[in-house]
């Protein structure tokens, strides 16, 4: 199989030529054609391009891999980049992988990832595993920053959207897809929507609506990417995009072209994120109200200030962070929809 590896870049210096480095040293499929690497310049500011078509010259070997650089000529953002390299490179490829530059794989994802469509002539779409970590080396390897295996930074809510991802990706119905290491069948000619930031979940809304196959959509275990975990404010405003990309990708996805059990788990995901936290506090509010009726006000108040000491705990106050990011998302999202062209600070 023939990959066409695209990395759109925004104001991404610090990290590009250590993705691109990452591509160069890591394995590729059997191929009788030089694979591509194409990194798209979203107009950045910082010199990425400059720096980026350096290390393409200095780290790829043509007849193996052509690395080129190329200017987004669409519409500013994530989806316009992502066009532009599909518009004059996805012809000629069998399978199209979409990266972030931020991120790194391990040795044998791009194989793995191609192995599985070989196996699989149902598979639309995948994905590789998502790793969190606390930092990685400047060198494109998957090493932490001192030389070691990089320290785990998983949340719980991580891990909880991982076994959710694993059990779905068994019936080929994974619907919450890792955009930042993932792939598809170029003949379907999927392009990420102008004006949606969440390129992942349109994707796969795409792949949904299709009536014929192929159309599974799977987390490939065998591949792996790595992530630096953002901490303090960058994470608080990482998760509050994130989470309002996701309310402004399900409004807008076509409706599910599959049985009962796909339109349920379509339902699902369009609206049960959005009424969870306000069924927790109503369920509070509840349970307060009938505490006072039976046992009395001084006893509801009681529980409320033991519901305030337990927050103080980690692993509950994660969970409460987690429930008013995803209630303030949905509430700015109902003001304004979200840009899909955004740049955040590298480690």
């Amino acid at each position: 199989m023939r990959l066409l590896v695209v990395v759109p870049c925004r104001d991404e210096r610090r990290v590009v030529e250590r993705r691109l480095a990452n591509l160069a040293m890591g394995a590729w499929p059997e191929c009788d054609r030089p694979h591509l690497v194409v990194v798209v310049d979203d107009g950045s500011r910082d010199g990425t391009a400059e720096l980026a078509r350096a290390a393409c010259a200095r780290l790829f070997e043509p007849t193996r891999v052509a690395c080129a650089v190329v200017a987004n000529t669409s519409r500013p953002g994530k989806a316009g980049a992502v066009r532009s390299a599909l518009e004059s490179r996805a012809g000629d490829v069998d399978l199209v992988v979409l990266t972030d530059a931020d991120v790194v794989h391990a040795h044998g994802s791009l194989p793995a990832l191609a192995r599985a469509f070989a196996r699989d002539g149902r598979l639309a779409l995948a994905c590789a595993r998502q790793s969190f970590v606390e930092d990685l080396a400047d060198d494109g390897t998957t090493r932490g920053k001192d030389g070691a295996a990089p320290r785990p930074a998983g949340a719980p809510f991580d891990r909880a959207t991982a076994r959710v991802r694993a059990w779905e990706s068994r019936f080929g119905a994974l619907y919450s897809l890792h955009g930042q290491l993932c792939a598809w069948r170029a003949e379907l000619g999927l392009a990420p929507t102008l004006g949606i930031a969440a390129d992942d979940l349109d994707l796969v809304g795409q792949v949904r609506a299709r009536a014929a196959s192929p159309r599974r959509v799977e987390l490939v275990r065998e591949a792996e990417f790595l992530e630096v975990k953002p901490s303090g404010g960058a994470a608080q405003g990482q998760a509050l995009r994130r989470a309002r990309a996701y309310f402004q990708a399900v409004r807008s996805l076509p409706p599910d072209a599959g049985g009962s059990c796909a339109r349920a788990q379509s339902f699902f995901y369009r609206h049960g994120p959005g009424l969870v936290p306000r069924a927790c506090v109503a369920l509070l509010a509840l349970g307060l109200a009938i505490l006072a009726w039976w046992q009395g006000i001084m006893a509801a108040l009681a529980v409320a200030a033991l519901c305030a000491l337990l927050t103080a705990i980690p692993m509950l106050a994660h969970w409460m962070r987690l429930l008013a990011t995803i209630a303030r998302a949905a509430r700015l999202e109902r003001r304004a929809t979200l840009a899909d062209q955004w740049s955040m600070e590298r480690r």
